[in-house]
């Protein structure tokens, strides 16, 4: 169990270090659910990022076909066009940005098929601002 004053240092120490990071970072969001929606964008503009956020797959390729994203955040269950066909449609057409797979499903064969589809990076929700911050911040380092 940890003591508030570990907390405290703890959070303290997270926002310095996020504060030293790059803050001009532009995300697309791809998530269908409101509620979602709404959490995803609370830790990214903690982080003071740049965001977009769109409803679905076609969306997301329409509008990263047409802005300018260092990364993509992709729910992989949504209307019109699920986060894999939108993911296969974007490395189709040559998009090589960053795309981490935000997803309820935990099953080791949704985490295979995100890879295969051209995915770079897989979270299972629910996650926390870290884990969203690392994997940003290591896509985007990484080049994919």
């Amino acid at each position: 169990m940890y003591t508030r004053e570990f907390m405290e240092f703890r959070h303290e120490s997270t926002v310095i270090d996020m504060e030293k990071e790059d803050r001009s970072i532009r995300i697309l969001i791809a998530e269908d659910n409101l509620l979602n929606q709404r959490i995803i964008e609370i830790l990214i503009k903690r982080m003071g990022w740049n965001y977009t956020l769109v409803g679905d797959g076609l969306e997301a390729v329409n509008e990263c076909l047409n802005g300018e994203y260092d990364v993509i955040l992709m729910d992989i269950d949504m209307p019109q066009m699920n986060g894999w066909e939108a993911t296969i449609e974007l490395r189709r057409k040559k998009v090589e940005i960053p795309i981490i797979a935000l997803t309820a499903y935990s099953e080791e064969s949704f985490r295979k098929k995100s890879f295969e589809v051209g995915m770079d990076k897989f979270l299972s929700k629910p996650y926390d601002k870290d884990e969203i911050y690392d994997a940003i911040l290591n896509s985007i380092k990484a080049g994919k």
